[in-house]
């Protein structure tokens, strides 16, 4: 295991957790103003922003985390990989199947009506419980990575 890969493995981490936890704070501090545009603009940033960071930084730390479970004896070996994997599974496909389409149809909403309307809001609410279950998930592979056992 090389000290690059490492360090590609916590940048990748920084981005992915760092951009989960920012993107829920940009949308509520968004959504509080109840104006048009910046919830529109927010809602923007938070999709562009979930390519840039949270899917690179999840697919890096993928990449590097299996590639460094090797030197563990492989992914299977240890129960703190297993729940890493796991743990790290259920979070993205939240995010795949729920948080991306709600916010693809919050945009839809935004561009098609000038006012919110009460559907962005139940969608809204949809996104805040899922998006939350979601960034909590992969909040304990910290632990487990730093305090992993070989």
């Amino acid at each position: 295991m090389t000290p690059t890969l490492k360090v590609i493995h916590l940048v990748c981490a920084c981005l992915f957790l760092g951009n989960v936890i920012v993107s829920g704070v940009w949308a509520l501090l968004a959504e509080r103003t109840r104006n048009h545009a910046i919830i529109q603009f927010s809602n923007k940033m938070v999709l562009i922003t979930d390519v840039m960071f949270t899917l690179v930084g999840a697919v890096g730390v993928v990449w590097t985390g299996h590639g460094m479970a090797v030197n563990f004896g492989g992914g299977a070996s240890h129960p703190w990989i297993q729940w890493s994997y796991w743990l790290l599974t259920f979070s993205g496909l939240i995010w795949l199947f729920v948080l991306v389409p709600i916010q693809l149809k919050q945009r839809a909403l935004l561009k098609q009506y000038s006012e919110i309307t009460e559907e962005y809001w139940r969608l809204s609410r949809i996104w805040k419980i899922a998006g939350a279950i979601s960034t909590v998930l992969p909040l304990p592979i910290v632990y487990f990575m730093v305090t992993k056992t070989v």
